[in-house]
């Protein structure tokens, strides 16, 4: 909503009718700001819920949104209480850090900060660098997961049996596996048996 304002504002001031409405200049140029500053965090979460990212790109992006607003660090910490093994997380970064952006990718705040960030001297190879791009940085597809079934398990839902509840969870979380044509088979082939 503050990006349209933003982009309307100059066609705003010409209809009479709301000129009495617009925010003075001064609070104009903080909402200019603000959305500039909220474009910057927007590129971060786009970029943390890609799948290619690794832990040592989630920690060098906290560090910044640390670096620029304070105030995160906090929550973004290494340290944090998200974090729940802190040295297994700083281990694993220290590893991951030499490896380099490659993709072509657009143009942000998150890619720029994964550029510009330092690169460690080492000279050796070490062997586990690949498996340790493995390591999931974020628990993307279990949020999801979880926010699915509370949708799923609403007031008339409550009474489903537990294993009711898993297999139509497993139905939903495999949704690009199987149609309706395969359930009118399984149908089919299980009468044809009991015949």
């Amino acid at each position: 909503m503050l990006t349209r304002y933003v982009k309307i504002r100059d066609a705003i001031k010409m209809v009479a009718a709301v000129e009495d409405l617009l925010p003075r200049p001064s609070t104009h140029r903080q909402i200019v700001q603000l959305v500039n500053k909220l474009e910057d965090l927007d590129s971060i979460c786009v970029k943390l819920q890609s799948e290619d990212c690794t832990l040592g790109e989630v920690r060098r992006l906290f560090d910044t949104v640390m670096a620029k607003y304070p105030a995160t660090s906090h929550h973004h910490g290494a340290s944090a209480r998200i974090v729940h093994l802190p040295v297994f997380e700083d281990a694993v970064v220290k590893l991951l850090s030499d490896r380099e952006i490659i993709q072509e990718e657009e143009e942000n705040f998150a890619t720029k900060t994964l550029r510009q960030a330092k690169r460690p001297r080492h000279g050796a190879e070490n062997k586990y660098i690949d498996l340790l791009r493995l390591i999931p940085p974020t628990s993307n597809r279990c949020d999801r997961l979880f926010s699915q079934c509370k949708l799923v398990l609403n007031p008339l839902r409550a009474s489903l049996l537990p294993a009711n509840f898993e297999m139509l969870m497993f139905l939903r979380a495999n949704r690009g596996l199987w149609d309706f044509t395969s359930l009118f088979r399984i149908s089919d082939s299980g009468c044809q048996g009991e015949e």
